[in-house]
């Protein structure tokens, strides 16, 4: 005689069990204690994950209620992890970096200071009475 299975197993925990009072009661009288097993795992895998970010709330409104989840935190799916491993093995190294930041601060520095001698000339600010720009070039 094959042993039933029941969902009265302590060990099921409520999710797994919700979904397992899913299956029709013949069916499930009628599954193996392996194949119980197989479908508990197989439950357990898809089952969901705590969440970084979790806000769900109710909104009552007086002809209905509304409710809304929010949901964040790091994307785990395979597919995705991949794609990290990928975008880490051909990021710059710390030297390259380096390098790169110090090539685009040097433009980025000589505009500001463009910027700020139009504005001083624009606003009329004589930092050196009678020199001018030019006249320190020579």
């Amino acid at each position: 005689m094959i042993n039933r299975v029941t969902l009265d197993d302590p060990e099921l925990d409520r999710y797994t069990r919700f979904v397992l009072t899913h299956i029709d009661e013949d069916v499930r009288r009628s599954m193996t204690p392996q194949q119980f097993e197989s479908i508990r795992q197989a439950v357990e895998a898809t089952k969901p994950r705590k969440h970084s970010l979790d806000i769900r709330g109710v909104i009552p409104l007086f002809f209905a209620r509304y409710y809304f989840v929010i949901l964040g935190g790091r994307d785990t799916r395979r597919d995705q992890k991949e794609k990290e491993l990928d975008r880490r093995r051909n990021t710059f190294s710390t030297f390259e970096g380096l390098v790169l930041a110090i090539l685009m601060l040097i433009p980025l520095s000589a505009l500001l200071i463009i910027g700020a001698y139009v504005l001083k000339v624009f606003l009329g600010i004589d930092v050196v009475p009678d020199k001018h720009f030019g006249d320190f070039l020579r």
